[in-house]
């Protein structure tokens, strides 16, 4: 670092600049420290970089403004989201590979970092969501680095000749971009905790599997999200024989790059909307996009990874909420033959298809409660499970506060994430969680996520077979022995 990088306190609290790898990078301030947005951790993937694994970028010169979020990686038109998402048009090569980083203090502070991978089912999302906003972190001792990476078919569609799991190798690119840069926004780079929500928890529960990750963090927290299905390399080949059958062009990576990233998201939506088989991939948990086992990049599916005791060293906080997708399901209509075939199609013998029929409520109902056991609490409690002798702590929580906005959305998919970065004065949070939700219970989460990424302790007695201890966050938070045991033995 030359004598110019060096700034007094002063020039920070009016300017604040700090210095990466690549350049010095301008900044914002914020009520409770310093923002950075948008700077790159590799190049944009489009051109002659399309397809391939992520690129450093190149160096700049002066101070490169942060204060703006950057373009979000293509992806489909979603309307109305629980997470307020909006994408950010940055053309047809968009800087989409970027970080935004939120840290109370630019000097040597040595802080604890949270490291957040976004969900949107590995097709959508945006690391600049308002829900993500690492303010209120910082303003309790921790840095929060939220990553943007490529997503649908540009991330894994698996394209003969391209590099597998580029997607994958994108949160890898940032988490070495961490280790090298984050001391300088005051972080720690040994102290760094992986985190995300859905396709973002199920992305971190993955990279505490992967070879290539391991050394870039010391903890992790998959929320509403862990193991998933592996998909076989033949299914993954019929898609992407789909997606270019779409698109009028052989399977070759050369005529995929040829392709404009609009046209090619145009031609995964066409492609994904007939997915193959019936009933029982439509409510079985089965997406066209996601991380697929190349046998390099992801040598082998995550649950067997955790069964064989890899990542069992890394501290884990994991869970989900009790009505993932209740919610949505509730209308779905379907005849009484129906029904029983999505229910058996999820994995559930005739009693445990009797047990969620005896439930109440609408069909529409058993059968989100089931998708949402089938999909989140159920693979969330099996690695819980399959850790029981690992050497690192895991913590198991059900977040089971129900909000009554949107016709009762109840304790839905991603409710939970603004109470973890306490945000709840956030605008869009009053269109699903109500006007008053409660901020008690903010304050008791961000704590322990707090506690967790700083200590690797959130608060409460680890997940071992005698209690199996989870933290049940509702209006009165408590510990609750064995909360699944009414469902656990009737899913495989």
């Amino acid at each position: 670092m030359t004598q110019e990088d060096l700034m007094t306190q002063e020039d920070l609290m009016r300017e604040p600049v700090t210095v990466t790898e690549r350049g010095r990078v301008r900044g914002s301030t914020t009520p409770h420290g310093f923002a950075f947005l948008g700077i790159p951790y590799a190049k944009a993937p489009f051109g002659p970089l399309r397809f391939g694994p992520p690129v450093a970028p190149d160096s700049w010169a002066g101070d490169r403004p942060a204060i703006a979020a950057a373009p979000t990686a293509p992806q489909p038109a979603t309307g109305f989201t629980l997470i307020p998402e909006g994408t950010i048009d940055g053309g047809e090569a968009p800087d989409c590979l970027v970080v935004n980083v939120f840290t109370p203090d630019l000097g040597g502070a040595g802080l604890p970092v949270l490291f957040w991978i976004h969900g949107g089912g590995f097709t959508n999302g945006t690391p600049s969501s308002s829900w993500y906003n690492g303010d209120r972190f910082a303003r309790d001792g921790v840095v929060v680095v939220t990553v943007g990476y490529r997503l649908g078919a540009e991330g894994f569609l698996n394209i003969p000749g391209a590099t597998p799991n580029r997607g994958v190798l994108d949160w890898i690119a940032a988490l070495e971009w961490v280790q090298r840069n984050i001391a300088q926004f005051g972080g720690d780079p040994s102290k760094v905790t992986i985190a995300g929500q859905s396709a973002g928890g199920a992305a971190t529960m993955l990279l505490t599997t992967l070879p290539q990750a391991q050394g870039l963090f010391r903890a992790a927290i998959p929320m509403s999200g862990s193991v998933f299905p592996a998909p076989s390399p033949e299914s993954t080949l019929r898609l992407t024989e789909r997606v270019a059958a779409q698109l009028g062009i052989a399977m070759r990576v050369e005529d995929f790059v040829g392709i404009a990233p609009s046209a090619l998201v145009e031609a995964q939506i066409a492609a994904s909307s007939n997915p193959e088989g019936g009933i029982a991939e439509r409510f079985a948990g089965q997406l066209n996009f996601f991380p697929f086992v190349d046998g390099d990049v992801v040598p082998r599916p995550p649950m067997l990874g955790v069964a064989a005791g890899i990542g069992s060293t890394t501290p884990l906080l994991i869970g989900a909420t009790q009505e993932e997708t209740n919610a949505v399901l509730r209308m779905v209509p379907l005849d009484d033959g129906q029904q029983e075939e999505a229910l058996v199609a999820l994995g559930l013998d005739e009693s445990g298809v009797a047990t969620y029929r005896s439930a109440g409520g609408s069909f529409g109902q058993q059968l989100g409660q089931a998708v949402t056991d089938r999909m989140f609490r159920i693979p969330a409690l099996r690695v819980a499970e399959a850790r029981f002798d690992a050497p690192a702590a895991t913590y198991h929580y059900d977040f089971e506060w129900r909000s009554a906005a949107l016709g009762g959305v109840g304790a839905v998919h991603c409710l939970d994430i603004p109470f973890v970065f306490d945000v709840l004065d956030d605008d869009h949070v009053k269109v699903v969680a109500g006007d008053a939700p409660p901020q008690d219970l903010a304050d008791f989460m961000h704590a322990a996520w707090v506690s967790f990424v700083s200590a690797g302790d959130p608060g409460w007695s680890p997940f071992q077979p005698d209690r199996r201890a989870t933290m049940v966050f509702d209006e009165t938070p408590k510990v609750i022995d064995d909360v699944l045991a009414p469902i656990r033995s009737l899913w495989p």
